[in-house]
């Protein structure tokens, strides 16, 4: 196969050799998980690509299955051996790499992992080499699949490898070593700077709607108590509502508020039915669903349209000012609001959102700063109901809540006050997150000299690395004592022109990729989703949901580590 340029071509160091990846070190794919072998005589832990992760080995779940003496000795694990991901759904994530340091006495690998044993090369040079090749792109660039790409042990071994000399590579992975950490140090200080303006959003909205944002001055003239209430002092706020004792929900509103049901504030329902006849029809319309409504942001860049009758579209087209709500979501993120003004002219929704239309009194973006600090404060994720790990908030349940009502003129204030402190941390949250991802550039400059000899100068006395291959000679093969280990376990791929780089929605294929089933967590960061990302989550479980009854099912309760298998599945 054709070897990268920009290793291959590069002129390198003096002392250095360009070897391919089999000669630094053997290369062998794991053994294939099959269900004969749940069970047995020997059974072994052993180590899946779930199990490798950035930051290193995660060893919190291995699995076990059945290993024969003679597969033990082909397939268990020695210190020093760095372990690759084999298959990912996502092709940026295929080669993720980490030593095995001997955390167990016995220990096997599957063949979503490929080994690779160091013989002219140290373990944590050989980490840099096959973390510069995943950053930079080379192992997806020799990935292959559709849907799941998949990296391949011949693959793997065919890739050039810049070869120092051995003290050579000591001295790059201690400066190397010292600089990622560095980089780990700022990128936990970024975070942990995310996390407190995070913090402060919160805050904002929950001083919001206790009015303590911006409360009346004493010359303030008293508001007008003609709205159902002739009480003086605290209001109790759940009057007439669901019983509830969740966080984010005080017992008494400030003195001069009111509170309501929210249907009593404004007009609340849930959106159409997708459904295949409404595919097609004389009056196609755009819909907004979950998939555009993030918090306070409508995302136009994917509408969809179907048929609306006229006097559908009298119930269902949206006007500004609308608060539209995610009904189902992930819990953390289920009713998860924005207002709509109007980006998509003529917009209907669809019934995996809510509409709130705030009624007269009532502000829509002080509607939405309540909405926005039930779902931060978890008032959304107390009331809502789980189907596995999806969230529904429920129209009816939603209608119920209470609502805090303030003056009009303090609802303005309170929405001015609170515009202008999200603003200035939005600003500093753009900042925070322009500086972390830069980080990975930084990290892929430092991997990058270090393959190319740049972070150390070259030592003369130095054994060079050709006479360090001469002398060794080619890595010694682990002998397989039964025919069923000759050669890779995966079956080989035909190369495409083209790459999935995106994480997948076709977990079916996934979980066929690792044996038929795997707990939700493990689907989620096989199928190549990021949980930093939100809109990551969003796609995860709209994939979810979609599969759901189809072709995956849950087995087992809907806890949070559920097992979900292939609905054909034995």
């Amino acid at each position: 196969m054709d070897q990268p340029p920009t290793d291959s071509e590069r002129a390198l160091p003096p002392g250095w050799s360009l070897v391919r990846v089999d000669q630094a070190g053997e290369v062998r794919l794991g053994r294939q998980r099959s269900p004969e072998q749940d069970s047995g005589a020997h059974m072994t832990k052993y180590v899946r690509a779930a199990n490798i992760t950035p930051a290193g080995m995660n060893l919190t779940d291995l699995l076990e299955m059945n290993f024969t003496p003679a597969e033990r000795e082909v397939f268990g694990l020695k210190v020093g051996d760095v372990l690759l991901t084999e298959a990912s759904g996502s092709a940026s994530q295929v080669g993720r790499s980490a030593i095995w340091r001997g955390e167990f006495d016995l220990c096997c690998f599957q063949n979503t992992v490929i080994r690779f044993r160091p013989h002219l090369t140290t373990s944590e040079y050989a980490l840099v080499v096959f973390r510069h090749y995943a950053a930079a792109g080379v192992f997806a660039g020799a990935a292959r699949g559709v849907g799941i790409q998949h990296l391949g042990g011949s693959r793997l071994a065919e890739l050039p490898y810049p070869l120092p000399p051995l003290a050579e590579q000591t001295r790059i992975t201690e400066i190397a070593d010292i600089r990622l950490a560095e980089i780990r140090e700022a990128e936990a200080r970024l975070r942990s700077a995310l996390h407190h303006l995070n913090e402060q959003v919160r805050e904002i909205m929950a001083t919001a709607v206790a009015g303590e944002l911006a409360p009346r001055s004493p010359q303030t003239p008293e508001p007008d108590r003609a709205r159902g209430s002739s009480r003086s002092g605290q209001i109790n706020l759940f009057e007439e509502t669901l019983n509830l004792d969740v966080p984010g929900l005080g017992a008494t509103v400030p003195e001069g508020w009111l509170r309501r049901r929210v249907d009593h504030v404004g007009e609340v329902r849930l959106g159409r039915q997708r459904a295949p006849k409404h595919e097609r029809g004389r009056n196609m319309r755009p819909y907004l669903r979950v998939a555009n409504v993030y918090e306070d942001r409508i995302d136009t860049s994917d509408i969809l349209r179907m048929n609306f009758e006229p006097e559908e579209v009298a119930i269902y087209e949206l006007q500004d000012g609308d608060v539209l709500l995610n009904e189902g979501q992930s819990p953390e993120l289920v009713g998860r609001p924005a207002i709509y003004r109007g980006e998509v002219p003529g917009a209907c929704f669809q019934n995996t959102l809510i509409r709130f239309r705030a009624g007269d009194g009532i502000e829509p973006e002080y509607a939405l700063l309540v909405f926005r600090h039930y779902m931060h404060s978890g008032v959304f994720r107390e009331i809502a109901r789980w189907s596995t790990n999806i969230a529904h908030l429920g129209l009816e349940r939603f209608r119920a809540l209470p609502f805090p009502i303030p003056p009009r003129d303090e609802q303005q204030r309170i929405v001015a006050e609170a515009r202008r402190r999200l603003d200035a941390i939005a600003g500093q949250t753009r900042a925070v997150q322009a500086s972390l991802a830069r980080l990975p550039e930084f990290e892929l400059e430092l991997l990058a000299a270090a393959v190319a000899g740049e972070l150390t100068p070259q030592d003369p006395h130095d054994e060079p690395s050709s006479e360090l291959l001469q002398r060794l000679g080619p890595p010694r093969k682990t002998q397989a004592t039964l025919s069923s280990l000759r050669g890779d376990t995966m079956p080989k791929r035909r190369p495409r022109p083209t790459r999935q780089a995106e994480p997948t929605p076709d977990l079916a294929a996934v979980l066929k990729e690792n044996g038929g089933s795997l707990p939700l967590p493990e689907l989620f960061a096989q199928a190549g989703y990021n949980r930093d990302l939100p809109e990551h989550v969003e796609l995860f479980y709209l994939a979810l949901r979609n599969a759901l009854g189809g072709t995956i099912r849950l087995t087992g309760d809907a806890a949070e580590n559920a097992e979900l298998e292939v609905a054909d599945a034995a």
